[in-house]
């Protein structure tokens, strides 16, 4: 297998990944990311879904949108590089799907109007997802989005940050409150016989 066209942007992503997870505590993480694509260091639990050239997955065999996985499962999820030219599937209505509600969820691409991508891809770089179609992509989920601090200004300026990072969170299910049903009073019939009292 060819190593990952994005490994010259490895550096960069190391440092706006663990930026992004800041106040993000998961009891763990799945990372579904290229096979030959180094992970960035995190101080979370992780496991690891791999993906080649032809969107099959590896530690199992399945497309990138038919994980086997079950729904609302997941806690947290780190999408590497999913978008880089050559994929034809669309993960997220997945992600989403296996995604615990209230659950986090970082997506990372290359910037497609960054030198660097261009280095490393050509002209395949424009099949990358820019800075508002990469919101836009997360937003018809209907998934509350923000982006860490460093990210906000560096992506609204074409070409100045070689890595785009998102960070999304699935609305949490609202709490299901069940009205009180009040059953009717029942007069129960008198027991025994009457006693009479008689002043003295």
């Amino acid at each position: 297998m060819s190593p990952s066209p994005f490994a010259a942007l490895q550096s960069v992503e190391n440092r706006l990944v663990p930026a992004a997870f800041d106040g993000l505590k998961p009891d763990w993480l799945l990372e579904i990311a290229p096979a030959t694509s180094p992970s960035p260091s995190l101080a979370f639990d992780r496991c690891r879904l791999l993906f080649n050239d032809d969107g099959y997955c590896w530690p199992f065999r399945s497309h990138l949108d038919e994980l086997p996985l079950d729904s609302e499962s997941v806690p947290a999820v780190l999408l590497r590089h999913l978008w880089q030219p050559g994929l034809t599937a669309d993960p997220l209505p997945e992600v989403l799907r296996i995604l615990k509600p209230g659950g986090s969820l970082v997506s990372v691409s290359a910037n497609p109007w960054h030198a660097g991508a261009w280095r490393e891809l050509g002209r395949s770089a424009m099949w990358l997802p820019s800075w508002p179609h990469f919101q836009l992509l997360h937003a018809r989920l209907r998934l509350d989005l923000s982006v860490p601090p460093r990210a906000r200004w560096q992506g609204l300026v074409p070409g100045l940050t070689a890595v785009l990072v998102l960070v999304a969170r699935k609305p949490a299910r609202p709490a299901r409150i069940r009205p009180l049903v009040f059953r009717r009073p029942t007069v129960m019939p008198p027991s025994g016989a009457v006693s009479q009292c008689r002043a003295a």
